[in-house]
């Protein structure tokens, strides 16, 4: 999360995933997919607390 965060930051872009490869040598390579997967939407909508315990309240009583 450091690395998103930081990247986001700094470059503006967001990361959607990472390889992390560790050779045998200590020697490392990060790889970034700046690609928003495929079906993925975004939104503003935030779900409180209260309504995440309504919905749950709602599934234990039926």
């Amino acid at each position: 999360m450091f690395l998103h965060d930081d990247l986001l930051r700094t470059t503006g872009q967001r990361i959607w995933g990472l390889t992390f490869t560790l050779y045998p040598t200590g020697k490392f390579n990060i790889e970034y997919d700046y690609e928003k997967p495929e079906g993925y939407e975004e939104t503003d909508e935030v779900i409180s607390g209260e309504e995440i315990n309504q919905s749950l309240n709602n599934l234990f009583k039926s």
